[in-house]
């Protein structure tokens, strides 16, 4: 006879409905309840039992870890670590941000009537992420120990948008720190192609300055509308980190301040030693450059106006547990304490655009695997929806104009056609590791 389907627990924690999967985690909104009707929402992570190996456990362990030891207005904090006692998955509670990715207000942005992000919202959005990761570059353990945090992945999808106006910095799955149990291997690149620093396409040591320019890369990004060096090909993308030619943003966006292009090229100087030192230096810059940045009431008012159904969705389904139309998730009970499965099928994963502020590395980068960043252009006769007269893209992939090349001018596409898109796209392709990898065995 079959068990019965259970409510959800994560120890204190009842699941109020699923939030989004990945390959490695799924991630709910959970509830805690006290006495005299005391709530507190929350992110629930949880590792798919099917991962439960020494490897796999030993990353969620160190995310944890890691995360409880930075405490930022502007990084997402993570409150508690378990273990679930009907299966035995280990789950991570984290704050809940009801809010959007950066990647995600972008998408609103460029899709709608505005067609680019404001530059006082593009300053303010940056100086509070550059403060979060400067936070997180400073963290220490209770007795003193400096951490020696590098982020690793900073890229707009790791930024969050509050609707409450306040920027925060998450996913620290990856990051590198004094002490994590596990060690990145030699030829072993972590992070989004598009977004990691000089060092890091060539696999060198890092340390705080190459986060700095990732954020660059996010910056000049936002600014423009435009990839600065993705092309749809991680070998082609890696080598214009190295080499490409990083035009003035004002090329591309002549109402950029000249102190605000001053600052993002600044933090993307190839050279460490002449690149911005940290992160607090940059918030400054920037801050400096546009002193006329929104409030954080005017920011989240900017949110709410401009994220559409990524913020909509879930702030609706927030409603309806605040209104008492329970949500609880159901699940099937384990035929042993030992077997666990996914609450919510495979085939159902949502990796791809959360609707929380959550860490959106459930699609962890290991054993030499890496997020694919690119997907070609969609094509005539592709399932793919058209938005509204603007080019074809999968659910979630931001629309931007074409990669710069060399001579400060756009690629092809954009000489046929000036508005025209590409994409950037955040799912996990194996195959990308591998190229990379082939390609540091070739380069080394």
């Amino acid at each position: 006879m079959a068990s019965p389907a259970v409510p959800l627990t994560f120890g204190r924690y009842e699941a109020l409905f699923h939030v989004a999967s990945g390959g490695m985690a799924e991630v709910f909104a959970a509830r805690l309840s006290g006495p005299a009707g005391f709530e507190k929402l929350v992110a629930v992570k949880r590792l798919l039992p099917e991962l439960a190996d020494e490897h796999f456990v030993t990353m969620f362990l160190d995310e944890a870890r890691l995360a409880a030891h930075i405490s930022s207005p502007h990084v997402v904090q993570t409150l508690e670590l378990g273990r679930a006692e009907d299966d035995g998955a280990l789950y991570i509670v984290m704050e809940l941000v009801v809010g959007v990715t950066l990647y995600d207000l972008a998408v609103g942005v460029i899709d709608g009537a505005l067609g680019q992000l404001p530059i006082p919202v593009v300053a303010e959005i940056l100086a509070q992420a550059a403060r979060g990761l400067d936070d997180a570059h400073n963290a220490t353990t209770p007795t003193g120990q400096h951490l020696h945090v590098v982020h690793r992945d900073i890229s707009p999808q790791n930024i969050l948008v509050g609707a409450d106006g306040r920027v925060r910095v998450t996913d620290f799955g990856i990051a590198r720190a004094v002490m994590r149990s596990t060690k990145t291997q030699v030829g072993q690149l972590k992070g989004k192609v598009a977004y990691v620093s000089p060092k890091q396409a060539k696999s060198l040591p890092l340390d705080r300055r190459s986060d700095v320019f990732s954020l660059g890369v996010v910056a000049w990004e936002c600014l423009t509308g435009r990839s600065l060096f993705n092309t749809g090909d991680p070998i082609e993308t890696l080598q214009r980190v190295k080499e490409l030619r990083i035009p003035d943003p004002r090329e591309l966006r002549p109402d950029c301040p000249e102190e605000l292009a001053t600052a993002v090229l600044w933090a993307l100087t190839r050279d460490p030693e002449r690149r911005c030192p940290n992160a607090a230096r940059f918030a400054r810059a920037v801050g400096d450059a546009v002193p006329n940045r929104p409030s954080t009431r005017k920011l989240a008012h900017f949110v709410q106006e401009n994220a559409g159904a990524a913020l909509s969705g879930i702030q609706d389904q927030i409603q309806q547990v605040s209104s008492g139309r329970e949500r609880t998730v159901m699940r099937p009970a384990p035929k042993s304490s030992a077997e666990g499965s996914r609450i919510v099928p495979a085939a159902a994963e949502t990796g791809t655009q959360p609707l929380i502020g959550l860490p959106t590395g459930m699609h962890e980068v290991v054993s030499g695997e890496e997020p694919a960043f690119t997907s070609p252009p969609a094509i005539a006769g592709s399932e793919t929806p058209t938005h509204a007269g603007k080019t074809p893209r999968p659910p979630g992939e931001t629309p931007i104009a074409p990669p710069v090349v060399p001579g400060g001018g756009a690629g092809p596409a954009a000489a046929a056609d000036g508005q025209l898109r590409v994409l950037m796209a955040v799912g996990v392709a194996a195959w990308i590791g591998a190229a990379a990898l082939a390609w540091y065995t070739l380069a080394g």
